[in-house]
C-alpha cells in the first residue's frame, strides 16, 4: 500500500514537475519590495510637487486665495499630481501585498501607511525645494506639463 507522500511524488513525476530554484522566489520577492519602495518614492515626489503647486508656488498667500473665485482655487488644485500620488499608492499596496507576509495586514492599514510614508517623504522633499525643482523642470523642458497644471501664476492678481 502506497503512502500519501509516495502517491504525490509519483503524480508529480508523471506530470514532469520539478522544484523551482530558491533564487526564483528571491527575485520575485525582491521585485515586489522594489515596486513598493519605488512607489512610495514616486508618491513622495508627487506629493512634494503637488504641495508646491498648491501651497508654495511663488509665495502665494492666503490673501490671494481669498480674492480668488472658487473656480480659480479648484483649477489650482494639482489633480494630475494627486492622481499620480493615488496611482502609486495603489502600486505600493499591490507590491507590498505580494510580499511574503503582506497578506497578513489589513488593506486599510497598508494603504494608510503607504500614504503616510509618501506624505512624510514629500514634506521632506518639499523642505529641500525638490518639488519646486521638479515643477520648474517640467514647465521648462516638456510641452505636455504646462496645459495640465494651473499654477498660481495663472491666477488673477
Amino acid at each position: 500500500m502506497n503512502t500519501l507522500s509516495e502517491q504525490i511524488a509519483k503524480e508529480l513525476e508523471s506530470r514532469g514537475a520539478s522544484p523551482k530554484p530558491r533564487w526564483h522566489f528571491l527575485v520575485a520577492r525582491g521585485t515586489f519590495w522594489l515596486l513598493a519602495v519605488t512607489s512610495v518614492l514616486i508618491g513622495g515626489i508627487a506629493f512634494a510637487v503637488a504641495s508646491f503647486v498648491f501651497f508654495d508656488n511663488d509665495g502665494a498667500s492666503m490673501s490671494v486665495l481669498e480674492r480668488s473665485s472658487i473656480y480659480d482655487i479648484a483649477q489650482s488644485i494639482p489633480f494630475v499630481w494627486l492622481a499620480i500620488f493615488g496611482l502609486f499608492t495603489a502600486s505600493t499596496y499591490a507590491g507590498f501585498r505580494n510580499t511574503r507576509s503582506g497578506y497578513k495586514y489589513a488593506t486599510s492599514l497598508v494603504i494608510i501607511v503607504a500614504i503616510l510614508a509618501s506624505i512624510a517623504l514629500g514634506l521632506l522633499l518639499n523642505t529641500l525645494d525638490f518639488g519646486q525643482n521638479v515643477h520648474r523642470y517640467l514647465l521648462e523642458h516638456t510641452s505636455f506639463y504646462d496645459p495640465l497644471i494651473h499654477s498660481r501664476e495663472d491666477l488673477p492678481d
